[in-house]
């Protein structure tokens, strides 16, 4: 085999495997309705502008600037927002509470669910550790 074509076949595995590993587009369509209903009712006015799926996780791109990870079954595992403040109503009660309770001044910019706990960032660069009975387990200065 000539060097030329081993270059070749190395560019078309490597291809492959970049396909075969990366997230696929998938219709808006696809989203399952419990994650559409979220988004509909947590980012009203928000327009759907690209969906992905990996490994049966879906992930949606707002024209708000915000990305929300789904499970298959349509519930949210993380929200990250560039620009739209989260609003505080997709936690739990509990979790809320402590969140106004510890800054209640600030925003918050991404949450993410973490065996039934919560890492949310907020605006004034804090990093909160808080269980989903509402305990603040830990905090930080967010680098």
């Amino acid at each position: 085999m000539t060097k030329t074509r081993k270059i070749f076949a190395l560019s078309i595995s490597l291809l492959f495997a970049s396909v075969l590993f990366a997230d696929m587009v998938v219709p808006i369509s696809a989203l399952p309705q419990p994650a559409q209903s979220f988004i509909q009712k947590t980012f009203p006015g928000a327009q759907i502008f690209k969906v992905e799926r990996d490994d049966g996780k879906f992930k949606a791109k707002l024209n708000n600037g915000v990305e929300v990870k789904f499970f298959p079954n349509g519930e949210w595992e993380s929200i990250d927002s560039d620009y739209t403040p989260i609003p505080i109503t997709v936690l739990p009660n509990a979790v809320q509470n402590t969140v106004k309770n510890s800054y209640p001044q600030a925003l918050i910019t991404d949450v993410e669910k973490e065996f039934g706990n919560y890492k949310i960032k907020l605006n004034n660069m804090m990093e909160l550790f808080i269980s989903g009975s509402g305990q603040l387990m830990g905090q930080k200065m967010d680098d």
